[in-house]
């Protein structure tokens, strides 16, 4: 039976691989574009600020994982989406869901990597195999000393 091969990148990536201050830092730059992207929509329902920041926590959960420029380009396509758009023509109020779909679907898709087939080494030859390899070949060693 073949072995369960361990599917986890073997060095941290993407937000893991952030120092805890870089991981803040990062996290905080969402929560400042999320509140940008949502105070269109907290500014006609006079949302609460604990409400606002409980969502907004939501949506840095969501997108720790994603860069700044991804999160920036899923937002424009966001906008752009017919489908995104009311009867009315308003714009739909996202959830970080929305965001992180469009992000992913534009991440190359993951390649399973297949392990280089290790070939058997051959087994050894044994000297009188050899000696006849050489025979059928014509190579006669030369002898030294011994006679004289």
């Amino acid at each position: 039976m073949e072995a369960k091969m361990n599917t986890l990148p073997a060095t941290p990536t993407g937000f893991n691989a952030l120092s805890p201050q870089q991981q803040k830092a990062h996290r905080a730059k969402i929560g400042v574009r999320v509140r940008a992207i949502l105070g269109q929509f907290w500014q006609d329902a006079d949302t609460e600020d604990a409400v606002q920041a409980i969502e907004i926590e939501g949506w840095m959960d969501v997108l720790e994982n994603c860069s700044h420029s991804e999160i920036r380009a899923a937002w424009r396509d966001y906008q752009t989406d017919a489908n995104n758009r009311t009867a009315r023509g308003r714009l739909a109020k996202p959830d970080a869901g929305a965001i992180r779909a469009i992000i992913l679907s534009k991440r190359p898709k993951p390649r399973v990597v297949k392990p280089a087939k290790v070939e058997p080494k051959p087994e050894p030859v044994s000297a009188e195999r050899a000696a006849e390899i050489m025979e059928e070949i014509g190579f006669t060693p030369r002898r030294f000393g011994g006679e004289g």
